[in-house]
C-alpha cells in the first residue's frame, strides 16, 4: 500500500471487547466494530462521502486496548467539528463493548493501515492444557527464535493475497511480579492472518512437551513441511498498542500492572473453567481501566 493523496480526517483510538464482535472489520449481517461505528456515523447524519478505514484487523473475539479508525467526512463537517465534538457524539452513542477514548484530527497522505508497528499480548496461561511448570530458558529461547525476518507460513492461515514474510521486532515474555508467566508480548509492523494465535499454540506445545525447539527452526526454515500446532484460543488475545506516524505520542501503553492470577495448580476442569472466567474478567478489568484513565 503506498501514500495516497493528502486529506484531513479524524483519527479514533478505539477499543473493544472481542466477544461481543464477529472480528473489527466489517461484515454483513453480523456485528463488528467497524460496523457499529458506521452505523453511528449513519444516525448522526455524517455519512455522506465519509470514509470509515480501519488501521488493523482483529479476528472474532480478540480484544483490544488501542485499533484505530481513520474518518473522513464530507468538507463542511471537517470544517464545524473537532475532537471533543467527535468524541462525545460517537461515545454517546456506543455500546458498553466499545469505546472511543481519543480523537487526533489530521492532514495526512499517510494511510491508516500503514503503521510504524503493533504490538499484541497473549495470555498463555488460558490456553487448554497450559503447563505451570515452565522452563523460562526454553520459552525465552523460543521468543528469540521468533525475533527477525521469517518466513511465517507454517504459524498462519494462508492467504493467496498476502506475502507469508514478516520481520518480527520484539518477541518477550510477559511476566507477574512474581516472575511467573502470564504470556508473551510480540511487535512487528504487520501480521498475518491468525499469525500470533498460532505461534501462541507451538510455544504451548513445547512447553506441553508435545512439541521441540527444534520442530519451531524447522517450520521457520521450512514452511511446506512443517505440521500444524494448532491455533490458541482468540480471547487470550490483545492488540495492545499501534503505532502510527500520525497519532499522539501519549495514546501508547507500556505492559499492563494489574495483578493476574496464576492457574489453580488443581487440573480439576472444574477448577479450571472458574479461573478461566477469573482470567476473563482480568482481561476486561484491565481494558476498562486503561480506557477510564483516558478520560480522566
Amino acid at each position: 500500500m503506498q501514500p495516497g493523496p493528502e486529506a484531513e480526517s479524524f483519527i479514533l483510538a478505539v477499543g473493544y471487547h472481542g466477544a461481543a464482535f464477529s472480528g473489527s472489520q466489517i461484515q454483513p449481517d453480523m456485528p463488528t466494530v467497524q460496523g457499529e461505528i458506521k452505523s453511528i456515523i449513519e444516525e448522526l447524519n455524517w455519512s455522506e462521502n465519509a470514509k470509515i478505514r480501519l488501521s488493523s484487523r482483529t479476528d472474532s473475539g480478540v480484544s483490544a486496548r488501542m485499533n484505530l479508525i481513520d474518518l473522513e467526512l464530507e468538507p463542511t463537517l471537517m470544517n464545524n467539528l473537532d475532537e471533543s465534538r467527535i468524541i462525545r457524539a460517537i461515545g454517546d452513542r456506543l455500546s458498553s463493548n466499545l469505546c472511543v477514548w481519543g480523537v487526533s484530527r489530521r492532514k495526512s497522505s499517510l494511510p491508516i493501515r500503514l503503521a510504524s508497528s503493533r504490538t499484541y499480548l497473549y495470555r498463555l496461561d488460558m490456553i487448554h492444557g497450559w503447563n505451570n511448570e515452565v522452563d523460562l530458558d526454553v520459552l525465552e529461547e523460543i521468543c528469540s527464535i521468533f525475533t527477525g525476518k521469517h518466513d511465517f507460513s507454517a504459524f498462519s492461515r494462508q492467504d493467496p493475497d498476502r506475502l507469508p514474510v514478516r520481520t518480527v521486532d520484539e518477541c518477550s515474555l510477559w511476566r507477574r511480579e512474581n516472575g511467573g508467566i502470564v504470556g508473551f508480548k510480540i511487535t512487528a509492523e504487520s501480521f498475518l492472518w491468525n499469525q500470533v494465535r498460532r505461534m501462541a499454540s507451538a510455544i504451548n506445545a513445547v512447553n506441553s512437551s508435545n512439541s521441540s525447539i527444534d520442530e519451531i527452526r524447522d517450520a521457520l526454515r521450512n514452511p511446506s513441511q512443517a505440521r500444524d500446532l494448532g491455533r490458541a484460543p482468540a480471547d487470550a488475545l490483545l492488540l495492545w498498542n499501534i503505532d502510527h506516524r500520525d497519532i499522539p505520542a501519549h495514546w501508547a501503553a507500556s505492559l499492563p500492572e494489574l495483578p493476574f492470577h496464576a492457574p489453580p495448580l488443581n487440573s480439576d476442569p472444574r477448577a479450571i473453567a472458574r479461573w478461566r472466567a477469573t482470567a476473563l474478567s482480568e482481561i476486561h478489568t484491565l481494558l476498562e481501566s486503561d480506557w477510564t484513565s483516558r478520560f480522566t
